[in-house]
């Protein structure tokens, strides 16, 4: 496991947690191949194409996605070394990521106290969102967003999937007794679904600037270098959930002046965030990444 931040009381809990379940999935050893592969400056877009080519249901995914309305280029893309050129490494990496993922823990979940399609849902608006903020906001690497914005609330998930009993009295504290989300959580299992999911991250040795942005999404100020892509997911996910994508329960969310500063908000005439211009940007982002859905999951295993 790297060195980071996650070191808590929390996540101290989380690991005694673990240490009662069997069966945690580990990502493909591919997984780490393409993180090494993307950070060394001496790979080539042959030499990343030749690695991902080697898992053949991981390159006809990436040419599927690269060959999407959501990313809109004029003539097919029929091989993976020229989606390695057009997309470049980073989007490359992000999306071969993101399908691991997804298909390491986000399929075959059993029973959970929550919709998992709906929960997909949300996860995959919020990871489309989060790139058209962070991209509005002048960030130098907007894809980031996407990944980050797909598995900020894996945590969610984690303690959902092994702990179903414990996370169903969550929601009821949730739904029936009005506590806060995090509250409950923190009643239920002493520990928080962001920190669950950067332990589970950090355990994936995924890069670090996405373990802290799941860990501190719902902080309303983060010191850390990735405190910028937690903000746009943040916002992101008060986004989609004013877009009525839904993804059980969510977090009362106050945008602080920092978090509007530092992402660049359009505001209104109330000094608001001009929510009804972003909200028709992401429907009409939403409708170009309407393919999207299925190329990513395969919850009923047929498609």
């Amino acid at each position: 496991m790297q060195e980071m931040t996650v070191g808590s009381i929390e996540a101290d809990r989380i690991q005694q947690l673990v240490g009662s379940i069997s069966g945690l999935p580990a990502l493909p050893a591919i997984a780490l191949h393409l993180l090494e592969a993307a950070e060394d400056p001496n790979t080539s877009a042959s030499d990343l194409a030749t690695l991902i080519s080697a898992d053949p249901a991981l390159a006809t995914r990436l040419l599927r996605l690269a060959n999407s309305a959501y990313y809109g280029f004029p003539r097919k893309i029929a091989t993976v070394n020229l989606a390695v050129v057009v997309l470049g490494f980073d989007t490359v990496r992000d999306l071969c990521l993101s399908v691991l993922v997804t298909d390491c823990f986000f399929n075959e979940t059993g029973e959970l106290p929550f919709q998992m399609e709906q929960f997909w849902k949300h996860s995959l608006a919020t990871a489309i969102c989060a790139r058209m903020v962070y991209k509005l906001s002048d960030a130098s690497h907007s894809g980031d967003g996407f990944i980050a914005g797909l598995l900020h609330d894996v945590g969610k998930l984690f303690l959902a999937k092994y702990f179903p009993k414990e996370y169903t009295m969550v929601m009821g504290k949730v739904q029936n007794d009005g506590m806060p989300l995090l509250e409950a959580e923190r009643m239920v299992f002493s520990a928080t679904h962001p920190v669950a999911g950067a332990w589970l991250l950090d355990e994936w040795n995924l890069p670090v600037w996405l373990v802290e942005s799941t860990r501190t999404h719902h902080q309303e100020v983060a010191d850390e270098p990735s405190s910028k892509l937690a903000m746009a997911v943040t916002f992101s996910d008060l986004l989609v959930r004013k877009a009525r994508i839904e993804g059980g329960p969510g977090v009362p969310t106050e945008l602080s002046p920092e978090l509007m500063s530092t992402l660049q908000l359009k505001k209104n005439v109330y000094g608001e965030p001009d929510y009804d211009a972003y909200l028709d940007k992401l429907q009409r982002e939403l409708r170009r990444a309407d393919d999207l859905f299925g190329t990513f999951q395969k919850l009923d295993g047929k498609k």
